[in-house]
């Protein structure tokens, strides 16, 4: 019965049937939604938000894989937010430098742990430092040289990806710049952040959170189950901080560039808390003016299952944690992520599956919400828009956004309940207004997608890698990302083109590098060896398609059956129904031999997910640098030891 007119109140009939499950998505965005539709429904309808929106898909429009490297005040420049209000940043920054002074000032003594210097001999053993020198081959693929790569030094490198020299010429006659720095850290890294800092433009800090490579070592699994293992020794945990130089661009006004220096070892904090196995800067940047000897407030997650917040001063003057946070009430509840949702809140993941929102000074829990029934593997938050919208995702069960300005009432999550066991694959991204993270769903992917924060219960794919993501980053000023997988290597795409992309519109995706480790083989012979392994690095590739080969596969597939189901049709009206038929009548026309092979060549690139490589080969941590001057640099940790600071910054030859 159809219902030609209703009433104003009256309540509509359910749209979907009872034995569907009523966890889906029904709202007015639709899946076939794209462009201008897309548009005016995800940022819409108010006018000026759309107008934003495309005045940024316009601006970022001619450069595909990589941002580039233009000022603020260029057409085609970096710029800092647009959805915040003229100057949120400098006014951030003077409340977080009023906050910071306040907290010395009133702070009791007795709630300070004061820090000490370590002697040089003492320092060594809580530092992670590997036995053994790395072999890096390094330069372009089809020329590339041995490299000794020395326990915590660094090497400059070129634009070819060799280590950079001061005889190194190019061809008219100009010095060769430097792209960046490949420094090994002797330890893997779990995590890095970039510092950040409001006008501070001739050098640049990277903190690293490293353990030793016994700490994931399989051969070590019998001794610690026999006993033998040494358990003391895992309460031990530093965090390195690294200095790069930079010199202002000539070229580019307001743009840094890598010095021709190499990078140095600021020093480490050391503590007794365990292995540090996350840790993030506070994103808004002290006053340089009013605290000239700090580089941030650092919050370090331990494997004791608390957070500290440490003032990260300059190495030779005392350092105190300003806080410590964890659940002290409740039995074996432990924090698993943080985020910082400005420069006094703190929201934490814990392991019961609850989120909680911290002030950090003075200490205490504002609240805590039961968002899910599992290990929270990951949080982020909306900062600097909408700082209290915090992203979770769960071990099991499905991606929830929490508005913790309204918790009790007001939360959304992605309908496709799945199981997430790798971190570092959920970011913010400011331009777009939405969250990247791995495409939820039911069955194992290798896709990263994209969660607008009014419609976080659809998600659009963004990139596609080739094996198990372990990384995503975007940018603060630009809406690139970096991926990183288990086989090594970091792809670079324009998201915001990726989702309002035109039908046929050829999208790209670029693969930076590629890192592989080879370990040495143990022998009798080997065991004073100074060498523990080789790596090598390729780069210098081509753009490639951006799309997902199973779609590609589908759409293949889709082609044949309906070429088949034409030629039946065909063959139908011509009247030969009866009889046998002529001899290659039901064959397809002779087609090139690309064609018959994309279906094979689409097969092989889905293999390449299983693959299993050698697990020091793996990215474990990318990061876009956040300060304006320097947001075409970004870090590459690799669990070899290796990190690869780049600037990635592209020449914009139509300006």
């Amino acid at each position: 019965m159809i219902q030609s007119r209703k009433g104003f109140h009256d309540i509509p009939h359910y749209p979907l049937e009872t034995r569907i499950v009523t966890r889906v998505y029904a709202g007015p965005l639709r899946r076939y939604a794209r462009y201008s539709a897309l548009r005016d429904s995800m940022y819409g309808p108010e006018i000026p938000r759309i107008r934003v929106i495309w005045a940024l898909e316009t601006k970022w429009s001619a450069f595909p894989v990589l941002p580039p490297k233009a000022g603020a005040s260029e057409v085609r420049g970096i710029m800092p937010s647009p959805w915040v209000p003229q100057g949120f940043e400098k006014n951030q920054t003077l409340a977080a430098s009023k906050w910071y002074e306040g907290y010395h000032l009133h702070c009791p003594v007795e709630e300070l742990q004061v820090c000490h210097h370590v002697a040089a001999h003492q320092g060594e053993s809580l530092v992670p430092n590997a036995n053994g020198e790395l072999v890096a081959l390094l330069g372009p693929w089809d020329r590339q040289r041995e490299f000794i790569l020395p326990r915590r030094g660094s090497l400059e490198i070129a634009e070819n990806g060799s280590p950079f020299t001061e005889d190194d010429i190019v061809t008219d006659g100009e010095e060769a710049r430097s792209r960046g720095w490949m420094i090994d850290v002797g330890g893997i890294p779990l995590a890095i952040a970039w510092a950040p800092f409001f006008l501070r433009n001739n050098r640049q800090v990277l903190a690293v959170a490293t353990i030793p490579f016994s700490d994931q070592d399989s051969s070590l699994v019998v001794e610690e189950n026999s006993g033998n293992h040494n358990a003391t020794s895992e309460i031990q945990g530093s965090v390195q901080f690294w200095e790069f130089a930079a010199e202002e661009d000539s070229s580019k006004e307001g743009m840094a560039t890598p010095a021709k220096r190499p990078s140095r070892l600021l020093g480490a904090k050391c503590f007794s808390w365990g292995r540090p196995k996350r840790m993030q800067f506070c994103p808004v940047p002290m006053d340089e003016s009013a605290s000239p000897s700090t580089n941030g407030i650092l919050a370090v997650l331990c494997s004791d299952g608390r957070v500290r917040v440490i003032d990260c001063k300059a190495i030779h003057e005392d350092q105190a944690p300003m806080v410590t946070f964890g659940q002290d009430n409740d039995y074996n509840v432990e924090v698993t992520c943080l985020t910082w949702a400005n420069t006094n809140r703190l929201a934490l993941g814990h392991s019961d599956g609850s989120i909680t929102l911290w002030s950090v000074y003075p200490k205490t829990l504002l609240q805590r919400h039961g968002a899910h029934t599992t290990y929270v593997i990951d949080i982020c938050s909306a900062y600097p828009s909408n700082p209290y919208l915090v992203a979770s995702v769960p071990v099991g069960g499905c991606a929830t956004l929490t508005d913790m300005s309204h918790p009790s009432s007001e939360f959304t999550y992605f309908p496709v309940p799945a199981i997430s066991f790798q971190p570092n694959l959920l970011c913010w991204n400011e331009s777009m207004q939405g969250f990247m993270a791995l495409y939820p769903s039911s069955t194992p992917n290798t896709t990263i997608a994209f969660l607008h924060h009014r419609f976080f219960a659809q998600a659009r794919s963004i990139c596609t890698g080739p094996n198990t993501l372990t990384c995503v980053s975007v940018g603060t000023t630009h809406p690139f990302i970096l991926v990183g997988c288990a086989d090594g290597s970091v792809f670079a795409c324009n998201a915001l083109q990726k989702l309002f992309k035109q039908k046929g519109e050829p999208l790209r995706k670029l693969k930076i590098f590629e890192h592989e480790y080879r370990p040495v083989v143990a022998t009798r012979s080997s065991q004073g060896n100074s060498i523990r392994g080789a790596v090598r690095i390729l780069q210098g590739y081509l753009p490639e398609v951006n799309d997902d080969p199973r779609t590609e596969k589908r759409k293949e597939m889709d082609r044949k059956k309906r070429l088949e189901r034409e030629k039946k049709s065909k063959y139908t009206a011509s009247g030969k129904k009866k009889g046998r038929p002529k001899k290659n009548a039901g064959l397809e026309p002779e087609q090139p031999e690309e064609e018959h092979d994309l279906e094979g060549e689409l097969q092989e690139k889905l293999a390449s997910r299983v693959v299993i490589h050698e697990p020091l080969t793996r990215v474990t941590a990318v990061a876009w640098n956040p300060n304006t001057n320097f947001s075409c640099w970004a870090a590459s940790a690799m669990a070899s030891g290796i990190i690869k600071v780049m600037d990635l910054g592209v020449e914009d030859f139509r300006a």
